[in-house]
């Protein structure tokens, strides 16, 4: 097994054998999840229609956190993706998440582990359509969450945020590892107001740049990406997606719509989402969706309508 995919597995071990947290439940981790679930009807432009039911990414995790000594803890979290329809990913009932062990302190953060790369962390919920068909990750290549990562997270001053993730497989000596396959992030948050900018180098052999900013103005939220990647293992050159979100929220009602084009993933690839949420309670949802999927290769055209549900605990 790997050490690093390891850590957080002995940390919860050595955690639950400690008798300081049986005696301080406060010291026991947390146990949350996820339940999205939708009932989808697709009609792709050369094909029969078909209708299913499909699990958007959800999810259990165990986190928490352990002090060490004043202003210094132990953070940790072990997140897993339950597949039930077994699918997309090869059998496995459950594939990894974000699983990682680290610090927290006034220095900010060090995670080791798996986790969200800087730059897909830097979309701030700006896809509107996370998880589900529209889900920005089905139009640009910065999406990832490698394992093996030792990723550092500053803390916040005067509004910015700096954040690094360098890739240790192992393969090279930890001073090469350090900068040959990274991801960093700067982020600004004022108000209302949020940006960022990001790259990635050698990054399953993207070099990414992107840049992301959102606005909120009451009940509105606005948001817009740009990306440009180039892959080392092809010869298209640079390639460029953009994006642009919108919600509004009424009562216990969201609408919502976001749509891109981009040529990463497909060539002429386009995809526009339209959607309206309704809040049962603060961890629950109702919810109606259409996406339209467009490129220049018209076999894999489709227009998905449904409905689903999602419960958080």
């Amino acid at each position: 097994m790997n050490m690093i995919k390891a850590l957080p597995l002995c940390a919860l071990t050595v955690l639950s054998c400690s008798p300081a947290v049986a005696q301080d439940s406060s010291l026991l981790p947390s146990f949350y999840g996820r339940l999205n679930i939708t009932a989808v009807h697709n009609q792709p432009k050369d094909q029969g229609s078909d209708s299913e039911f499909v699990s958007n990414a959800s999810r259990i995790g165990l986190e928490g956190s352990l002090p060490v000594s004043e202003g210094l803890k132990v953070i940790y979290q072990a997140e897993y993706q339950v597949n039930p329809d077994n699918r997309p990913f090869g059998n496995r009932t459950l594939t990894q998440r974000n699983t990682y062990l680290g610090l927290e302190g006034g220095f900010g953060k060090l995670l080791l582990g798996r986790n969200d790369s800087p730059t897909k962390q830097l979309q701030n919920r700006i896809d509107l359509f996370n998880d589900l068909d529209g889900d920005i990750r089905t139009l640009v290549v910065g999406e990832n969450r490698p394992n093996d990562v030792a990723h550092y997270i500053s803390p916040e001053i005067g509004g910015f945020v700096f954040s690094y993730a360098a890739l240790l497989d192992g393969k090279n000596g930890l001073r090469e590892r350090l900068s040959k396959s990274t991801s960093a992030s700067l982020t600004y948050t004022q108000g209302s107001f949020y940006g960022g900018v990001s790259a990635d180098n050698n990054l399953n052999d993207n070099d990414v740049l992107r840049f992301v900013t959102q606005y909120r103005m009451g009940d509105l939220q606005l948001g817009a990406l740009y990306e440009r990647s180039e892959n080392s293992k092809n010869t298209r050159g640079t390639e460029h997606g953009v994006f642009f979100s919108a919600a509004y929220t009424m009562d216990k009602y969201v609408f919502k719509g976001q749509s891109g084009m981009s040529e990463q993933r497909r060539d002429g690839g386009r995809q526009t989402s339209f959607g309206v949420d309704y809040n049962l309670t603060d961890d629950s949802k109702v919810f109606g969706l259409m996406t339209l999927t467009r490129s220049d290769n018209h076999a894999i055209d489709n227009d998905q309508v449904g409905v689903g549900f999602e419960y958080r605990f």
